[in-house]
């Protein structure tokens, strides 16, 4: 890339290089649901059965997602609403932009409150706190946490002025620079605690758990935690990925190198539960759901195995720059679909877009750290607040974005335009005639057959 794509008003920003693409678009795409909530899903539903099931709807459904909201990114060169409007003059289709916008900007808004448990847990392993304890007082300690409005609110900040400060400095310095760094330090990283995981005593019986295939548990239930689960993993219809997209130079290869993002979210997930599993069982611990497998599950077998307080630490590291690299993505797209909205110039005015994101997403936050504390009590539609930002967003704004996007290209755009669209740059993998089938009615057909079973 030149050098004025940062400093060039009349030009949108562009990544610097193709490898530094891939590596923030892996680093969006791998976050907490990589880490805590792959792993618990694929042995409960049959270990390595449910991964070939879920490897199978990510080839069928997951992958064609992220290569229409990229390449519409592209095409728009513009921010998920803006970009839409540009895209299509049909209220309908602009949905699509809206509701990945809302479903992104809700996800966001408490994915922060627990990034800033994670930043608290580090550097609580970092003091010594969780050494020589009991998984019951462990677990009675992240209830008091999950209540202490004032605690949360400190990390939170300090995880947001984070975030504020990376994406001021621009797409190539701020964005791309720290995950040319993060991927690699995150892979090698979870690699290295995969191996000690794997090599303690009694860590056979957790592999045999996680990978061993079960096919008595796959069921209608597993087919759809596989379908929910390439939507949380891989980020469709958040909205990000739309906004990276919108950076790619014309002749960039999106079927390639999506695949490849997509394979390395999928891997990384993987390698996560290589951590998990040989170290629950290795201690005599059952993993559990949710955030117990993170919060208190994970801890409990860090301090009570040697050199677990390191482990500990090294872990929720790893944890932390997953979370914080997706939270990256979320602050860049919604600042620049401030930009994008109100025609802001992208040089003078990102620092200052970047910071009312930050802002608002503070505010925002807000509803889900009181929902843990003061305002447990308050209900939306039977939810609390955090439950419900959590439930809405990621069983209707997400899918809604995700079908719309689909039958836009689909039933709108064509199969022959997208494919003249996509396939510029492709080299290795291209759209070929059998995607208008797979576009037009399969992918939907999944998406809407997940709608149905997430919410009725």
């Amino acid at each position: 890339m030149s050098n004025n794509t940062d400093i060039s008003i009349n030009k949108r920003e562009t990544w610097a290089s193709r490898i530094g693409f891939i590596f923030a678009a892996a680093s969006w795409s791998i976050g907490l649901g990589n880490i805590w909530r792959f792993p618990y899903i694929t042995g409960q539903y049959g270990g390595a059965a449910f991964l070939l099931l879920y490897l199978a709807v990510t080839v069928i459904m997951g992958i064609p997602l992220m290569i229409v909201e990229y390449n519409l990114g592209r095409e728009s060169q513009s921010s998920p609403v803006s970009g839409n409007i540009k895209l299509t003059k049909n209220k309908f289709w602009q949905l699509g932009g809206i509701f990945g916008f809302i479903g992104g900007i809700m996800i966001f808004s408490y994915y922060v409150m627990i990034i800033g448990w994670v930043l608290k847990y580090a550097i609580s392993f970092l003091s010594g706190t969780f050494a020589g304890q009991s998984m019951e007082s462990i677990s009675l300690w992240f209830d008091s946490l999950y209540v202490n409005t004032g605690l949360t609110l400190i990390h939170e900040i300090v995880i947001l002025v984070v975030l504020g400060f990376i994406v001021a400095r621009g797409l190539v310095k701020g964005v791309e620079a720290v995950a040319r760094i993060a991927m690699p330090a995150m892979v090698v990283l979870f690699a290295a605690l995969a191996i000690y995981s794997i090599m303690l005593p009694g860590a056979a019986e957790g592999l045999k758990f996680y990978l061993k295939p079960d096919f008595s548990k796959l069921s209608f239930d597993a087919v759809i935690a596989a379908i929910g689960q390439v939507f949380l993993s891989i980020g469709v219809g958040q909205g990000a990925s739309w906004v990276y997209g919108s950076y790619l130079k014309k002749d960039a290869d999106i079927p390639y190198d999506i695949t490849k993002v997509v394979l390395m979210d999928t891997g990384f997930a993987l390698l996560a539960g290589l951590v998990i599993f040989p170290a629950a069982f290795a201690v005599g611990v059952q993993p559990d759901a949710g955030f117990g497998l993170l919060f208190k599950t994970m801890p409990s077998v860090f301090a009570t195995m040697p050199g677990g307080s390191i482990i500990g630490i090294l872990f929720f590291f790893g944890v932390l720059v997953a979370a914080v690299t997706s939270a990256i993505a979320f602050t860049e797209c919604l600042s620049s679909s401030i930009m994008d909205t109100f025609k802001m110039d992208r040089v003078k005015d990102r620092v200052k877009a970047t910071w009312i994101t930050i802002g608002v997403t503070f505010v925002l936050s807000l509803f889900s750290v009181m929902a843990c504390g003061p305002m447990a009590d308050v209900k939306w539609f039977g939810m609390d607040m955090f439950t419900f930002f959590d439930t809405v967003s990621a069983n209707i704004f997400l899918i809604l974005s995700g079908l719309i996007m689909c039958l836009f290209v689909g039933w709108s755009i064509g199969i022959e335009k997208f494919k003249e669209q996509v396939n510029q740059g492709a080299a290795k993998i291209k759209v070929e005639n059998w995607w208008s089938p797979l576009l037009k009615f399969v992918v939907p057909a999944i998406i809407i057959v997940n709608l149905i079973a997430a919410n009725f």
